[in-house]
């Protein structure tokens, strides 16, 4: 059962998260405290704010619909009080709920203080990424690629990454193939899992026919609920079979950075599409404290190359001396 408001922390710090007039009455919507996604609710003359993740299977709460009094998951129909966060009697998931105060200038929500962002399996895949050469993502954020959309925010941080967000993930796919046309180098195209990741199709086949190299990402939903009929629950791999040079799903026991680095090397030794999916709960496990990141120090063959020596000694000779015509 979720905590109550009263429970909350000693030294929970206030975030406004929207203005008085902002929530009508029987209404819900997802707002941001800090780095923390909720989902705001006004029902019956007061507000609550519960974690944005449907405890069921993660579905957004804050766009979801209030009914009969209670909040409703818009992926299943799962019902929750939109106060409390409690579910209907014979149920025992519930989403955590936070204290809301109503002040004169805006509803404010407290929550414990955030944590130092600890490293993650994310965060060494997108270090050997970024090794391997990757400066530019095209994609789209969502529930399920959130952890390494983190681990990508925080590369950005570090000027080792620029993330460009786009409205299709046809357009990400496209944009990614036409840098590794006219660069030679490999950019990446990220989406969400289900369809969100099959719109990358269109653009991935236009890098396979043209060679070239493109990194395609795909957010995956968790593995406890894969073949279970999921939202949003597809064959990533089967989908992606026909245009990717590889397509590998990425585990909890993998070598996360290997696996990175062979889709990288695939992608710019084959002139093509490879392609990794990753598990929404893989993404934010802590990294190994041995963890290294992959780079491509002696993987690449020398690609360098000089025309013959004699017909560069002759091309010298006839270029003419100082002063000459």
């Amino acid at each position: 059962m979720a905590d109550g408001p009263e429970q909350a922390a000693t030294e929970a710090v206030w975030h406004k998260v929207a203005e008085l007039d902002e929530l009508p009455e029987g209404r819900v919507k997802t707002v941001t405290a800090g780095r923390k996604s909720l989902a705001l609710t006004h029902c019956a003359g007061a507000y609550g704010a519960l974690d944005n993740h449907c405890p069921h299977q993660g579905g957004p709460l804050g766009e979801g619909s209030i009914e009969n009094g209670l909040l409703r998951c818009p992926w299943h129909g799962y019902d929750y009080s939109p106060l409390t966060g409690t579910p209907p009697p014979g149920f025992t998931d519930a989403p955590a709920c936070f204290p809301v105060e109503v002040r004169t200038d805006g509803i404010y929500v407290a929550l414990p203080p955030e944590r130092p962002r600890a490293r993650t399996v994310s965060d060494v895949m997108v270090e050997t990424m970024c090794a391997w050469g990757v400066t530019h993502v095209f994609g789209m954020v969502g529930h399920s690629n959130l952890g390494f959309a983190d681990a990508m925010r925080s590369a950005e941080a570090r000027g080792d990454l620029t993330f460009i967000g786009i409205r299709h993930e046809g357009a990400a796919a496209f944009a990614a193939s036409a840098y590794g046309k006219l660069t030679g180098k490999l950019a990446a195209c990220f989406a969400i899992a289900g369809p969100g990741s099959t719109n990358l199709l269109t653009g991935l086949y236009d890098a396979k026919v043209d060679r070239s190299p493109v990194l395609a990402i795909s957010g995956q939903v968790p593995s406890k609920v894969r073949g279970r009929g999921a939202f949003q629950d597809l064959d990533l791999t089967a989908a992606f079979s026909d245009v990717a040079i590889s397509s590998q799903t990425v585990q909890r026991d993998s070598d996360h950075a290997e696996l990175m680095s062979l889709a990288c090397k695939h992608a710019l030794v084959q002139r093509g599409v490879t392609h990794l999916v990753l598990p929404d709960e893989v993404q934010v496990l802590p990294a190994d404290a041995t963890a290294r990141v992959g780079t491509p120090s002696g993987r690449l063959a020398d690609t360098s190359f000089a025309p013959p020596e004699a017909a560069l000694a002759q091309a010298v000779a006839l270029w003419p001396a100082p002063g000459g015509r």
